[in-house]
């Protein structure tokens, strides 16, 4: 029987058909990959800082970069302000990728010098340094390299704080209290005008033996870390009278600030403390009279934490941060005026943000610190939530804005100006959080609890101090 094979052959409109599913096929392939290669990849930058308003002003800025920059978002991770730092330095220590913008204080600031990205390159293309306030960016944002003999910036600072007189404008401006405080002491009640403490002192008489109000101008009496703010406010009044401190600096040598001599001792690359003179002495004795018109230190101590809080249910005045401001109740927040510390100066209290060594992000990092500190974004700082801002331009947007009130104004203008002579400031050398700060503050809190006399606190001090210094840059000479 014979075979047949049969041609079964494949026609041409099928051939077709698999030539049109391979190059789909292909195509989509191609712009899978294409797509794969060329879409920026998701990056989270993590912001380390401590709770509080600035932080959610990170987070509110990170969230506006993140409109601009849709593939990049920004995580705020916060300690309490008394832990923020240790947990930072133990991260970086360990030399962890965990953070890609740590935050420091000014005093804490040189500790953070070996883990930290050096900005100058960054200078005058990401960051215009001219717009920022200087002194609020010299005192910790700034690090004198010995080895190079350069300034190397450090951190940006990214809001503008002074230590000032904060006080109720209802009770200062009421003429009735006015006319009989200058009957009795001969001064004139305005805060704007009192050109020692002296006057700060008869207004706690005049006020709590009045019985007007329960405490009188309140200061930060915190052995832990408040003292060392509180005390250079208030010497700074001598500080600048005196060459014989200040050698015609008036804020001192750069990072030792008011608590060290105005020059290197003889023998010695670096200056001594200062505070042990019968400058210091008198400016802690001012100290305690004032913490003798609020709660006792023992038992209830005036904190940054709490000091808001005693100001608004308690107190006419208080020294404070302009930070502090935000954690006031609109009401009191609307009845606070400022003025510079008696005698025309301030302190500077400013937080900084640098981008971590380690970071494994570290251009985008930059990017976003330099976007937070932009006069578009600064603005918002103080429109949303009450911080003043670093930026000059944006200082000047706020003030032009018609939409803000007078009162609103008056702060901003006032912080403007007292941030051009916030030179009061404690020391930000090496040794200062470990080691100086402690010391410090427990013999200041000694005193001030009549547990040695003022001028013994002071030796004490002064002594760990040199002793502090000595390890750090060595003996003197002679």
């Amino acid at each position: 029987m014979p075979i047949y094979y049969v041609r079964m052959g494949i026609s041409r409109t099928v051939w077709a058909i698999i030539g049109v599913i391979i190059v789909i096929v292909i195509a989509v392939g191609a712009y899978y990959y294409i797509k794969a290669v060329t879409t920026p990849k998701t990056v989270t930058l993590v912001v380390v800082a401590y709770s509080g308003t600035t932080a959610q002003f990170i987070q509110f800025a990170g969230q506006l970069f993140h409109e601009e920059h849709p593939n990049v978002y920004v995580k705020v991770i916060t300690y309490p302000f008394s832990q923020y730092v240790t947990n930072e330095l133990t991260a970086l220590e360990a030399h962890s990728t965990e953070y890609d913008i740590i935050e420091f204080t000014s005093t804490s600031s040189l500790r953070f010098v070996p883990y930290v990205l050096p900005l100058n390159p960054y200078v005058g293309t990401l960051f215009n340094m001219s717009d920022l306030m200087a002194p609020q960016e010299a005192f910790g944002g700034e690090f004198y390299n010995t080895t190079t003999g350069q300034i190397e910036y450090i951190g940006i600072a990214y809001e503008t704080v002074t230590y000032m007189l904060a006080y109720k404008c209802s009770i200062f401006n009421n003429q009735t209290l006015a006319q009989e405080f200058y009957s009795e002491y001969g001064v004139e009640f305005n805060p704007l005008t009192w050109q020692n403490w002296t006057t700060v002192l008869e207004v706690d008489q005049f006020l709590v033996g009045h019985g007007i109000t329960k405490y009188g101008v309140l200061v930060d009496d915190h052995v832990s870390h408040g003292i060392i703010d509180a005390y250079p406010a208030i010497f700074g009044w001598w500080y600048m009278r005196d060459p014989n401190l200040n050698d015609g600096k008036i804020g001192g040598l750069p990072n030792f600030n008011i608590m060290f001599y105005g020059a290197p001792a003889p023998g010695c690359t670096y200056p001594l403390p200062d505070f042990n003179t019968t400058d210091g002495i008198e400016a802690l004795e001012v100290y305690k009279e004032l913490v003798a018109y609020e709660p006792p230190p023992n038992v209830t101590p005036v904190t940054y934490d709490n000091l808001p809080e005693l100001y608004a249910e308690y107190a006419p005045a208080a020294l404070m941060f302009v930070s502090q401001l935000s954690y006031l109740p609109s009401s009191v927040y609307n009845d606070t005026c400022l003025a510079p510390l008696p005698g025309g100066y301030a302190e500077t209290g400013t937080n900084f943000l640098a981008v971590s060594k380690y970071s494994t992000h570290k251009q985008l990092a930059l990017e976003f610190l330099a976007f937070l500190v932009s006069p578009k974004v600064q603005v918002y700082e103080y429109l949303y939530f009450h911080k003043f801002p670093i930026s000059k331009e944006a200082f000047q947007m706020l003030l032009s804005n018609s939409t803000l009130g007078s009162h609103d104004k008056e702060l901003l203008e006032a912080v403007y100006d007292a941030a051009q002579y916030a030179w009061a400031n404690p020391p930000n050398i090496p040794p200062t959080y470990t080691e100086l700060i402690p010391s410090f503050n427990q013999e200041v809190f000694s005193y001030l609890l009549g547990q040695v006399n003022a001028q013994q606190a002071m030796n004490t001090a002064a002594e760990s101090w040199i002793n502090a210094l000595v390890q750090t840059y060595g003996s003197c000479s002679g």
